[in-house]
């Protein structure tokens, strides 16, 4: 019986993974834990629970995310032997969402400082340096806006030394960029950018992001030759994915800076349902901020405008003329909320604040 429900959840599992990330992938990875748990044998259900953390967090449903690691953990340390082959996925799979627990802000500062604490109490259990514990921090710090812990982590960070729990060399030279930036110190920032795209990542994530990223510290240093070549190589390099909707909100951000606002309007046509269905709080936000940035910089002349937006937008017209001041408005009301959830979770205005201000240049 319990071989047929292992070759059942199997099935179910493979059916999952050929299937990109979202809602249809998880329902299969839930429905091969439920029959996984019937069977009431954990060496089906841990790893099946590990699926679904995955999944979930990938979707943006980080409360099954948080239950189904905080599960596998409890699990783990009561028979760490009998479970020891998922020792570095499941440990992976922490990093990987501590990295990311920063966009959601209905997890509280109390829950991911207990994440942050079995990560750690993990890494130590299994003899890694305490290099990734620090980098997950230091990540935490900056996407947070807490300038005085990131500046600290990050010196501590780089004193221990790498093992293969480390993120990719690559991987921390644009750590390094982001720090910088986050810092506004835009030298080091380009530095490390040029370090970047000078080595040729093998992770396309970081040349993605990089592209992007650099724009506002070259434009700051009138380098806009460069800056133009690179904001061109980037968004075709991000705009079949919705993972970087907030580079996406940063391209705009650079446009309007440039003052090319019908580049920047297509942008925001072609994305906003991006925005509208993404769980991911933070890149909604950057999108949002940037997007009323443009139409705040529009003449006042024209009161409308055409534009080719989703039937699912909120104020969406089959006439496709669209009143300015409506929208400023509507995404105004998206953006507070979200500012001030971010801000009380995190303890200061970063939101609120400091990123207005970064995509406003």
């Amino acid at each position: 019986m319990t071989e047929d429900i292992g070759d059942k959840v199997y099935d179910l599992q493979m059916q999952a993974w050929r299937l990109p990330e979202g809602e249809t992938q998880l329902r299969l990875y839930e429905e091969a834990l439920r029959l996984a748990e019937q069977s009431r044998n954990l060496d089906l259900i841990f790893p099946a629970k590990l699926y679904v953390a995955s999944s979930a967090g990938n979707t943006g449903y980080e409360e099954k995310t948080m239950a189904a690691l905080a599960w596998c953990v409890a699990t783990f340390e009561k028979d760490e032997q009998r479970f020891q082959e998922y020792q570095k996925r499941l440990v992976s799979h922490l990093k990987t969402f501590l990295c990311s627990v920063s966009q959601y802000s209905r997890i509280t500062r109390e829950q991911i400082e207990d994440l942050l604490q079995q990560f750690e109490s993990l890494l130590r259990r299994f003899g890694y340096s305490m290099r990734t514990a620090l980098y997950v921090r230091m990540h935490y710090a900056r996407k947070t806006g807490n300038r005085l812990s990131a500046i600290e982590l990050h010196d501590k960070y780089v004193l221990y030394p790498r093992d293969n729990m480390s993120s990719k060399v690559e991987e921390e030279t644009e750590a390094e960029f982001w720090h910088a930036y986050f810092l506004g110190d835009f030298d080091k920032a380009i530095q490390s950018a040029e370090e970047i795209l000078t080595a040729n990542p093998s992770s396309s994530y970081v040349l993605h992001n990089t592209y992007t990223g650099i724009l506002r510290p070259l434009a700051i240093h009138k380098r806009y030759e460069e800056a133009d070549q690179y904001q061109k190589k980037g968004y075709r390099l991000i705009r079949n994915n919705r993972a970087f909707l907030d580079r996406v909100g940063q391209q705009i951000a650079y446009l309007v800076h440039r003052e090319r606002p019908a580049t920047a309007i297509r942008m925001f046509e072609r994305h906003l349902f991006w925005a509208l269905e993404t769980h991911d709080q933070t890149s909604r936000f950057y999108f949002y901020v940037a997007a009323k940035n443009l139409f705040c910089s529009l003449p006042q002349k024209r009161p409308t405008r055409k534009l080719s937006l989703p039937p699912s937008f909120p104020l969406y017209e089959e006439s496709n003329e669209y009143d300015v001041a409506k929208l400023i408005d509507w995404l105004q009301q998206q953006i507070s909320p979200l500012a001030i959830a971010f801000d009380q979770r995190n303890g200061n205005d970063y939101f609120s604040r400091e990123i207005p201000a970064q995509l406003k240049y």
